[in-house]
């Protein structure tokens, strides 16, 4: 928290964090470290994530800091838990920031909101009004309200449009209901939408989507679905499928599926294995019919699979991917992003996958994020929603 201000030529990021309750000490306690980091403001960007009660909280932590600390791009969103760069505070108040000051490096914010992405966009030049300065990006961050922002229809444009832009990011997560969540950019501050800030210039981005489930059982042909239900799978009832497939579970692995069986749906042509799935939840069942209810509207014909939650796949695949950052030179920041479903609840203990990343790094690397209602990330070329993963963007000079 005392390392000395970088010349003013050199790109430097730096985290801070507090656990003050009252918003304003808070953000003095921000402003005081990141003068301490940074030197004297304005930066080029601050990201804030903010954890606690009330609605108003994210603005009046916001306020004050950027009061005390002026920035070129102000971006801030409310979450159950923030991701510091020594913890993961999974309850209570908390405030985790990312700023940094970014010289040769052009950052683009974008104000996204439903009634903007309603209509289908049919063109380069529509999407550039919509989201200008996202093409060409180097990344793409994405924070948003789960409520009011159709991901699905977002990502589908960005990957049609920007084919191989990296979008990052996650949903909000403070409130269970439409209006608890507050996004911030810039002046722009709603309960809804997101926003975008796209990075072009002098900075690579290394971009980890680490997945917390682990395949079960064969895939299965989806023979009949009408929206969220699955009526039949490889031409039986879906429920009546699934309980074969359970039945061959051998014994020695029973006991992973106490901790929650969920669909997973092909990322690839070629979906074959961890990694290669996009998690959904199991919403239910319908014994009269035999369906099965699931967090996402499947096409007919998909090949889904069964999946569990699995603390030793997840720390394997994180570690795995993570491996080719020992090799690279320091990072300067990271972002974060982790269901909410990870953290204790999955590994039994703190910090986990914070630690992972930190001990991949070499030093200790400015980091913030936050626990998420839905993870934003890319498989292959192409970007899409997430659950039960950890969404990683490792940020380095160009």
């Amino acid at each position: 928290m005392t390392s000395e201000p970088a010349p003013a030529s050199a790109m430097k990021w730096a985290s801070v964090s507090s656990r003050l309750d009252t918003p304003a000490a808070a953000a003095e306690e921000l402003a005081r470290h990141l003068r301490l980091q940074l030197g004297e403001p304005p930066y080029d960007l601050v990201l804030l994530f903010v954890a606690g009660p009330g609605v108003s909280r994210t603005m009046a932590t916001l306020e004050p800091l950027r009061e005390l600390c002026p920035a070129t791009t102000w971006g801030a969103v409310s979450a159950r838990g923030v991701v510091t760069q020594e913890h993961e505070i999974e309850q209570g108040v908390a405030v985790s920031a990312l700023a940094a000051r970014l010289p040769g490096v052009d950052v683009r914010p974008v104000v996204l909101t439903q009634d903007t992405w309603a209509d289908g966009i049919d063109s380069a030049e529509a999407f550039d009004l919509r989201a200008p300065g996202v093409r060409g990006a180097e990344l793409v961050v994405l924070l948003g309200d789960p409520f009011t922002l159709d991901m699905d229809r977002l990502l589908g444009a960005f990957n049609r449009w920007c084919p191989g832009v990296r979008v990052v990011g996650g949903m909000a997560s403070a409130a269970p209901r439409p209006g608890g969540n507050t996004v911030v950019l810039n002046d722009w501050v709603a309960h809804e939408g997101g926003f975008a800030l796209a990075f072009h210039g002098a900075l690579r981005a290394d971009v980890v989507v680490s997945q917390g489930c682990e395949p079960i059982g064969p895939p299965l042909d989806v023979t009949h679905v009408q929206d969220q239900m699955i009526l039949t799978l490889d031409g039986l009832p879906a429920l009546e499928r699934i309980e074969q497939v359970l039945r061959d579970v051998p014994d020695d692995q029973r006991e992973r599926l106490r901790q929650g069986l969920y669909i997973g749906r092909p990322a690839r042509g070629e979906a074959s294995g961890r990694g290669d799935y996009l998690i959904r939840n199991l919403l239910g069942a319908d014994r009269e019919r035999g369906a099965i209810a699931v967090g996402d509207i499947v096409g007919p014909r998909e090949k889904v699979r069964l999946h569990v939650r699995d603390a030793q796949a997840a720390v394997a695949d994180l570690e795995m991917l993570l491996m080719p950052q020992a090799f690279d030179r320091p990072a300067s920041g990271v972002l974060l992003f982790a269901c909410n479903g990870r953290g204790r609840g999955l590994f039994g203990e703190p910090d986990h996958d914070l630690a992972t990343v930190q001990s991949a790094l070499p030093g200790t690397t400015p980091c913030a994020g936050m626990f998420c209602a839905g993870e934003v990330g890319p498989v292959g070329e192409r970007n899409f929603m997430h659950g039960h993963t950890a969404s990683i963007a490792i940020i380095r000079p160009r």
